[in-house]
């Protein structure tokens, strides 16, 4: 999983997990974030580095994620949910998957 937000991939944890060479195919590279503009650049940046597939993490729970109302928070805004949809895939150029879990159930993160 790697941030949408392209100004903390800095780090070496994040350049780590853009680096494809050598890696067999499908590659795929999970983004979290809420901003469909975001996840759109960060998409079209790791297709340019290597993804094959974008997957759209709208499924961890994890309190960091969550509490950005990114990963399964975004569920609860179906709107939200068509955009970033709609802007990723139109920048992609790949295939886009979406991780899901049953719903939001803000009383069990």
């Amino acid at each position: 999983m790697l941030t949408a937000d392209t100004r903390l991939w800095s780090s070496g944890k994040s350049r780590r997990r853009m680096d494809h060479a050598g890696e067999p195919g499908p590659r795929v590279v999970q983004l979290a974030g809420a901003d469909p503009a975001q996840l759109a650049e960060a998409a079209r940046r790791n297709v340019a580095l290597g993804a094959d597939i974008i997957d759209i993490n709208m499924g961890c729970p994890a309190k960091k994620v969550y509490n950005r109302a990114c990963g399964s928070a975004l569920l609860a805004d179906e709107a939200l949910v068509g955009r970033i949809l709609d802007a990723v895939v139109a920048a992609a150029g790949v295939p886009v998957t979406v991780k899901i879990r049953t719903g939001v159930d803000p009383t069990r993160r």
